[in-house]
């Protein structure tokens, strides 16, 4: 038996500050990350913050859990509530609870369950984030076979009483993350240029560039900022678009040949295949 969590767990929003954050970093080892996450890893949230959010925002969080290696988890408290990012999910008051035949962090923390989800994400089974007699406790959502995983839960893992259970909390979030896939790498040097560096910032543009057809270069980098699939500030997007092509590796809004054996060359293959197999 662990008794050290090994995988990265970050705080963001009100939950970084909040009370409710401390027995998750005593736990977990979490660290407060301000209003946005970064990195790979599991990042918690309040769930009222996402639903309170503009759209723009939500989408945003939800991107982030897009690539391999993240899980974007929602904790308690919820409202009442309808969301549609990324798919329909509503939070409903939780009936008569029957966790006879469920075991682990559910069991355990089923006295203290307020709501249950209503939702076209997956329920996580693994988990056991559906109750014994019906009911769902844990969703989650993945964009892609090899994206990471974006995860609701109803369950407190925030409650002193995981403190008297670490294992069962380790047990419970190392089975949802394994759902996210392994992270990428964060930069590859392609052969065929010795000066370029490709970042994922990088590997984040070639990425848009094949999940479409864009008639220009302004189009494409415009289509980007609307995307809610990856997600790149516009000013980095045009200087990594710049360093592309200077390193013959895009052009007119499109990867090279060259560009195309690059990505297929790294850790993003499986992705950009997923991705392109979409829109052709």
């Amino acid at each position: 038996m662990s008794n050290a969590f090994k995988t990265r767990v970050t705080l963001i929003g009100k939950l970084a500050s909040h009370p409710r954050g401390r027995a998750l970093t005593t736990s977990l080892a979490a660290v407060a990350r301000g209003n946005d996450p970064d990195g790979d890893g599991v990042c918690f949230a309040f769930g009222t913050e996402l639903q309170d959010a503009e759209t723009e925002r939500q989408r945003n969080l939800a991107s982030w859990a897009h690539q391999p290696g993240r899980t974007l988890l929602l904790l308690p408290p919820l409202k009442l509530d309808e969301a549609k990012v990324p798919v329909s999910w509503r939070v409903i008051n939780a009936g008569t609870i029957d966790s006879s035949k469920n075991k682990g962090l559910s069991k355990l923390l089923s006295a203290e369950i307020k709501y249950e989800l209503i939702t076209e994400m997956q329920p996580a089974k693994l988990i056991d984030g559906e109750w014994s007699g019906g009911g769902i406790n844990t969703a989650y959502y993945k964009k892609h076979p090899n994206s990471g995983v974006f995860a609701v839960t109803t369950l407190p893992l925030w409650s002193l009483t995981t403190l008297d259970h670490k294992q069962q909390l380790f047990d419970w979030i190392e089975q949802l993350h394994t759902l996210a896939g392994q992270p990428l790498e964060e930069e590859e040097k392609p052969e065929s240029n010795d000066e370029l560096v490709l970042s994922s910032d990088h590997f984040a543009l070639m990425l848009h560039l094949v999940s479409g057809r864009w008639k220009s270069r302004q189009s494409a980098l415009r289509s980007l900022q609307e995307s809610v699939v990856l997600s790149l500030q516009e000013s980095r997007a045009v200087a990594c678009m710049v360093d592309l092509e200077n390193g013959s590796l895009a052009a007119e809004g499109k990867l090279t040949d060259q560009g195309k054996l690059v990505l297929q060359a790294s850790p993003y293959k499986a992705y950009a295949s997923t991705l392109e197999n979409e829109h052709e």
